[in-house]
């Protein structure tokens, strides 16, 4: 999970996070308003209103960004994250804890940690998460 996950703004506009993910090589930004995050803006997004819906580069991002965040408790498994994540096709799954947001988990996230373990010692995690 990241904890240093990076934001911007509800106001700010789609060039502002477009140079925010070409700046910090990121693809996703949650968008604040009154320091509580409101949604998620990712690259996907962004390409989609330019280029799809014609969003001019002064659009603020809180007209194109997701608005229903799926988000986990910070006591969740790694397992169900990733189930959670696969289930809904989310790439980024936002952590909580009493009702803030404290991190970030991505796909890459949990591609680098299974590629660390084992097989067998994956598939005795699994078990042990799913009962199998």
């Amino acid at each position: 999970m990241m904890r240093n996950f990076k934001s911007i703004s509800s106001m700010s506009t789609i060039k502002d996070a477009a140079k925010i993910f070409y700046e910090k090589n990121i693809s996703s930004l949650m968008v604040l308003e009154n320091n509580l995050v409101i949604g998620i803006i990712t690259e996907k997004d962004l390409i989609s209103s330019t280029l799809v819906f014609n969003h001019k580069e002064n659009t603020p991002v809180k007209k194109i960004m997701t608005e229903s965040l799926v988000s986990i408790d910070s006591s969740v498994s790694i397992i169900d994250a990733a189930n959670i994540m696969v289930e809904k096709q989310i790439h980024k799954l936002p952590v909580m804890e009493d009702g803030k947001t404290v991190g970030l988990i991505s796909a890459t996230d949990l591609m680098i940690l299974f590629s660390m373990i084992n097989e067998d010692d994956l598939k005795k995690i699994i078990g042990a998460q799913t009962g199998i």
